[in-house]
């Protein structure tokens, strides 16, 4: 089902009981973890896509249901216990009425949950279904409708800690940092406990002050590190850990503040991290917490509002506005929200036992007969103590690891050898190792698709034929899977980073978030694609002459012009063309259908979608197909792209319009980025502490594969004809190529701040 912005698989309590297997052990092989992608199990690879949901019906009096909420790890044989989740928790009253638990009262179904991994009572409301009536409620983050789910936290205050205010204050001071280093710093924060713990900082201390809220998720990449180690400072001094080191990764949470724009109706701005990383929406036990905090004085959310406090609060949040309410009911102080939920799948999921234990059934009934654990799920403690409820008894990592060995996954999931010595790669042989690829895009798009592709192909040129690991670290479009590539990659010569466009430009911009640095890595491979420039017949676009001088100016469809599309910008700007441009479309199949319902005047596409999306308007006329981008040969020259042999160069098309060659900085800086984005869009790159040994052997393999027949037959389509480079000259080709003058930076700085009204920081 999916609760709020979650997603998670709802079992039963029985379903889970696997004789000889902790639940633990169970829910890491139903998700496939530990494996980045989750492959061979139902995980999403994602903290919000990899949770699960185990309910009973509950003989405690007033409960109705007893709700389990366990985080499943990804990359880790863990299983997290610690927390509740309030996204989650909104499936429970539509599930409870479908399986006959509770009953509708009046059309209102109320169904009273206590969560057991914190002891926190929650009451959910929701209508009686309708059966002729669809779900229609939007909530921000989901980008479709669900029913309507009204959670409230009863008396959530204490639920971990015992007090709503662990340190007994509303502020306490932070310190980060050794108190002999003269790095060492002090921050304030607001720690409370309600919903979950939370540590709240304003956005000064996060370092985030004078920037655009909308910017935040991408801008704080850089800052991870420094406000984990707040988070972590906020675990101690609320007695969630004895030290920064043994703080749990899911408790506290952090969530960072700001004062809401002066004509904004909410009341103040958020954002959350969540697992380390910025949250795309918001937490609920997160919001329960920031309204309690909000009525508490001398907070560092109090010191923000600019008006009363009514029942109601509006939280902006990077997804959206997420409303809050706190009530007293009967007696109870209850804090909740509107969430909405929906039904996925109802499934029966396989389960491989290890060979030779006792019989087990090969799949397992989601809805099967209730069965009690052999151990609870949490200690029943004396309600006066409420110290953290003991965790279900698991398994070390280690033990678990072996497990999955046990099952034929460990050669697979470990490279072949996680556990054994490393061998080395100085000795021209990779048996044993695994070479590791870092996507820093998501799964599916193209540059996964190219990557993937890639690496099982090459593995089978290196002697030894190492394993493969592809590692998808997306968010903040490419920056932060980079960012971690260059702070942390293994020097060894087994870790590579795949670069594309979208890497490649916000470096060449010089923005404040990106902290890697193509001359500070070593390139195994390039491999490069073209495109064209078309423009609508009816916009009276007939030949590149016909881009100028013109009475209104044309228009052009982009995505983000600190992307891909810059290239495109640079040359309007080369060749003097009269173009206003629109940017916030999805893609480039939406310019294309802009374009020909006439929204737009002219486009681009790369070659692999030129055949879909360009030729067939083309050949029916309502299209005009005016320049290629080009290529850079070997003597980074601009020439004709041996995809589209019949049509001019945008340099070429400078001389048809100007009737002489093109030159000066914005030449320049045209060459310069079509090397960086098309010649050499797509790369793989080692650490420059590389071994020189593994580096050069890595660039033979690529090379013989590049040579290799057959591997060019299979790789026409994905490749689209554009050969890989990996010969003897690459190192100083590719150099030359990703040498950016500050002349060039200055020039397409200058270009997106005068032409785009766009500032880079």
């Amino acid at each position: 089902m999916r609760g709020g912005t979650s997603k998670c698989w709802v079992f039963e309590r029985s379903a889970l009981q696997i004789p000889g297997f902790t639940v633990d052990e169970v829910l890491l092989r139903l998700f496939g973890s530990p494996d980045p992608r989750q492959i061979d199990g139902v995980g999403g690879g994602s903290s919000t896509t990899s949770k699960a949901v185990i309910l009973s019906p509950s003989n405690e009096p007033g409960i109705d249901v007893d709700y389990t909420f366990a985080q499943v790890g990804i990359e880790q044989a863990v299983v997290d216990w610690g927390s509740n989740c309030g996204n989650c928790s909104a499936v429970i009253a539509p599930y409870a009425l479908d399986q006959g638990w509770v009953s509708a009262v009046n059309g209102e179904v109320s169904v009273n949950i206590r969560n057991t991994n914190t002891g926190q009572v929650l009451h959910e409301r929701i209508a009686a279904p309708a059966t002729d009536l669809p779900a229609n409620t939007y909530i921000p983050g989901v980008p479709f409708p669900g029913e309507a789910v009204e959670i409230g936290f009863v008396n959530p205050a204490g639920g971990t800690t015992g007090k709503l205010l662990p340190t007994g204050e509303p502020r306490t001071t932070l310190s980060i940092g050794s108190s002999q280093d003269e790095t060492a710093q002090t921050v304030t924060a607001a720690l409370l406990d309600a919903g979950a713990p939370l540590v709240i900082i304003n956005a000064t201390d996060a370092q985030l002050n004078n920037l655009d809220f909308a910017s935040w998720p991408t801008e704080s990449l850089t800052e991870l590190d420094r406000l984990d180690q707040i988070r972590r400072a906020g675990a101690v001094a609320m007695g969630l850990a004895t030290d920064a080191q043994s703080a749990q990764r899911a408790i506290p949470k952090l969530a960072i503040v700001t004062a809401s724009e002066a004509n904004s109706d909410c009341d103040f701005n958020v954002m959350m991290l969540s697992m380390g990383a910025p949250h795309p929406a918001l937490a609920i036990t997160g919001s329960v917490g920031l309204t309690l905090a909000a009525r508490t004085e001398g907070s560092v959310i109090d010191a923000l509002l600019t008006k009363p406090i009514t029942e109601k609060l509006r939280l902006q949040s990077p997804a959206g506005v997420i409303e809050t309410w706190h009530r007293d009911i009967a007696g109870d102080e209850v804090v909740g929200t509107t969430r909405t939920a929906r039904l996925l799948a109802q499934a029966t999921l396989s389960f491989d036992p290890v060979e030779g234990s006792e019989s087990v059934p090969a799949s397992m009934q989601l809805n099967s007969d209730l069965v009690e654990f052999d151990e609870p799920l949490i200690t029943e403690v004396d309600d006066a103590e409420q110290p953290d409820p003991a965790p279900h008894k698991r398994r070390t990592v280690f033990a678990s690891v072996a497990i999955f060995a046990a099952l034929g996954l460990g050669a697979t999931l470990l490279g072949g050898g996680l556990l054994n010595p490393p061998a080395t790669t100085t000795d021209g042989d990779y048996a044993g190792e695994t070479l590791e690829v870092v996507i820093p895009l998501a799964e599916g798009g193209g540059t996964d698709t190219w990557a993937r592709f890639i690496g099982q192909e090459l593995i089978h040129e290196i002697p030894g034929v190492p394993g493969f690991a592809p590692v998808n670290e997306s968010g903040g479009e490419g920056i932060t899977g980079s960012n971690r590539f260059a702070s942390s990659a293994n020097d060894n010569g087994t870790e590579l980073l795949v670069s594309t466009a979208t890497t490649v430009v916000p470096w060449v911009l010089g923005r404040d978030v990106v902290r890697y640095s193509f001359d500070k890595l070593e390139p195994i491979m390039v491999n490069g694609t073209g495109g064209v420039i078309y423009g609508r017949t009816d916009a009276g676009i007939n030949s590149v002459k016909d881009l100028v001088d013109r009475d209104k100016p044309l228009v052009f469809g982009g995505i983000a012009a600190t992307g891909l599309d810059l290239t495109t910008l640079v040359a309007f700007d080369l060749l003097d063309a009269d173009i206003s441009s629109t940017f916030g479309f999805e893609g480039r199949g939406p310019v294309n259908l802009a374009l020909q319902r006439g929204e737009v005047d002219i486009d681009y596409t790369t070659t692999s979608s030129y055949d879909s999306a360009v030729r067939p308007i083309a050949e029916d006329g309502s299209a005009k197909v005016l320049m290629s981008f080009g290529q850079l040969n070997d003597k980074g020259e601009i020439v004709r792209d041996p995809n589209f042999p019949d049509v001019p160069t945008v340099v070429e098309a400078y001389e048809k319009i100007h009737g002489q060659a093109p030159e000066g900085e914005k030449l320049e800086a045209y060459r310069t980025l079509l090397g960086l984005t098309y010649t050499y869009q797509k790369g793989l790159w080692a650490p420059h502490d590389a071994p020189a040994e593994s580096i050069d052997l890595l660039r033979e393999s690529a090379h013989e594969l590049s040579e290799n027949k057959e591997f060019n037959d299979r790789a026409e389509d994905i490749l689209g004809g554009y050969p890989i480079v990996a010969d003897d000259q690459l190192a100083e080709r590719v150099k030359e190529a990703y040498t950016v003058s500050e002349e060039t930076k200055s020039y397409v700085t200058n270009l997106l701040k005068d032409s785009y009204e766009i500032e880079i920081h």
